[in-house]
């Protein structure tokens, strides 16, 4: 089987602090969140929720991370491509529905390109691994 190539775990490595920063923050910070943030509703329970399902992904990068080998985490890799694709679709659709302020706006639209950039880097390294 075909070991996955340097460039793609270092995208894997990029994945796992994008998921323990979130996780983290979600889960065990809500709170600091929202206050930071100026979000428009706050459920802290959904908050922990969303950071538990982050930090799930986040776990099952270390796990491809120790496998190596392209066969092994090829549908881990897909799943999180389209975990990534339905919730920018949900964060750039909630944009046009939920009435926000400013600080919030800022917040939202960056977590919404640090989605688009995981999916296209992603989906770059997803092909480019599976050619091979």
């Amino acid at each position: 089987m075909a070991e996955i190539s340097k460039l793609f775990k270092i995208m894997l490595i990029i994945d796992l602090i994008v998921a323990l920063v979130y996780g983290i923050l979600y889960i065990f910070l809500p709170d600091i969140v929202y206050n930071l943030n100026d979000a428009p509703f706050y459920d802290p329970h959904f908050w922990r929720l969303f950071g538990g399902a982050i930090l799930t992904l986040g776990i099952g990068v270390i796990f491809s991370l120790l496998m190596k080998e392209w066969e092994k985490i090829k549908l881990f890799v897909l799943v999180t491509i389209i975990f990534l694709i339905i919730t920018a679709i949900g964060n750039i659709s909630s944009a046009l529905y939920v009435t926000r302020s400013p600080t919030n706006l800022v917040f939202h639209w960056l977590d919404t390109i640090v989605m688009i950039i995981l999916i296209v880097l992603n989906g770059f390294f997803f092909m480019k691994e599976n050619k091979e």
